[in-house]
C-alpha cells in the first residue's frame, strides 16, 4: 500500500520514513502519546519516542508537558517556512563553499536524465535560461506544467514558438496547433517533448509520466538545428492544411537558411 502523500513528500525532503509517518500521525490526531503515534504510524514502541524526539529537535513537533508525555505537530505553515529558510541558508553556504574551491567543472556536450519529474525539471531549467529564442513541441499535459516558465520567457521578450497536434492552452507567442483532443491522440501516439533554446541547447524527451521517462539534454548546435528543422516542418505542414502564412516565423526560426534554399529552388 502506498504511503500517504504527506509521508512521501517529507521523505523527499530528507526525513526518514518513520519520522514522516510520525508527523503525519500527529497531524491526524494530537496531542498524542508515543504509544498512540506508534500504533497509528506503525512504528515499533521501542523506536517511536526516539523518532518523536528527533521531530521535536528538527522543529516539526512539540512536546506537551503532561503525564504521560504527549506530542503535537508544529503547524504546517510554520514547518514550510522553517524548511524554506533552512534550504536557502544551506544553498547559500554551499555556493560560498564551492566558490572557495576556485574550480569550474567541465560540462559535457550531452547528458541524460531519467524519471518524469527530473525531465520536467530540466525542461523548466532550459526554458528559464532562454535569452533570445525558445522553440517547443509538446503535448498539453506537459505544456500546462511548464506554462509558468514559458510565460516568464515571453515577458523577457524571448521569441517563442510552440507547436502541438493537440489543443494548447492560451499563451503569448507564435502558437500552432491542430486543436485535436489529447485523449484521442494518446490512443496511438506517445507523449514526447522537444525544446530548443537560443538555437544551441536542446532537450528531447519521452514524457509518459513514469520513472522510465528519459531525456537527452545537449549543447550541440547541429542537434539544435535538426530539432528546430523538424518542428519547422510540422508547422509548415499545418500551415498548408490551414492556409496560414508562417513565412515570418520560419525566417525567425531558420534564419538565412530559408532565403538560401529559396534561391536554389527558384
Amino acid at each position: 500500500m502506498a504511503e500517504p502523500l504527506v509521508v512521501q513528500t517529507l521523505v523527499q525532503l530528507g526525513f526518514s520514513l518513520n519520522e514522516s509517518r510520525a508527523y503525519h500521525a500527529l497531524l491526524l490526531e494530537n496531542p498524542s502519546t508515543g504509544y498512540e503515534v506508534g500504533a497509528r504510524a506503525k512504528i515499533p514502541r521501542s523506536a517511536v519516542y526516539g523518532v518523536l524526539r528527533r521531530l521535536v529537535q528538527a522543529g516539526l513537533a512539540r512536546a506537551v508537558a503532561q503525564r504521560p508525555e504527549r506530542f503535537a505537530p508544529v503547524p504546517v505553515d510554520h514547518v514550510v517556512a522553517l524548511l524554506k529558510k533552512r534550504f536557502d541558508t544551506s544553498a547559500q553556504e554551499f555556493e560560498r563553499a564551492v566558490r572557495t574551491l576556485d574550480v569550474t567543472p567541465s560540462i559535457p556536450d550531452a547528458f541524460s536524465v531519467r524519471g518524469y519529474d527530473r525531465v520536467l525539471e530540466e525542461a523548466e531549467r532550459m526554458i528559464h535560461g532562454a535569452k533570445s529564442s525558445l522553440i517547443i513541441s509538446g503535448w498539453p499535459r506537459e505544456i500546462h506544467k511548464l506554462i509558468a516558465e514559458i510565460d516568464k520567457a515571453s515577458k523577457r521578450k524571448v521569441f517563442l514558438v510552440v507547436f502541438s497536434h493537440a489543443k494548447l492552452p492560451k499563451m503569448k507567442g507564435s502558437i500552432f496547433s491542430y486543436e485535436l483532443e489529447e485523449a484521442a491522440l494518446e490512443a496511438f501516439w506517445k507523449h514526447r517533448l522537444t525544446i530548443v533554446a537560443d538555437d544551441t541547447r536542446t532537450l528531447i524527451a519521452s514524457v509518459e509520466n513514469n520513472e522510465r521517462d528519459h531525456a537527452v539534454i545537449s549543447e550541440t548546435v547541429s542537434l539544435a538545428e535538426v530539432a528546430t528543422s523538424q518542428i519547422a516542418l510540422d508547422i509548415t505542414l499545418l500551415s498548408q492544411r490551414t492556409h496560414q502564412d508562417v513565412e515570418k516565423v520560419m525566417v525567425r526560426m531558420l534564419g538565412e537558411r530559408v532565403g538560401r534554399l529559396d534561391t536554389l529552388l527558384s
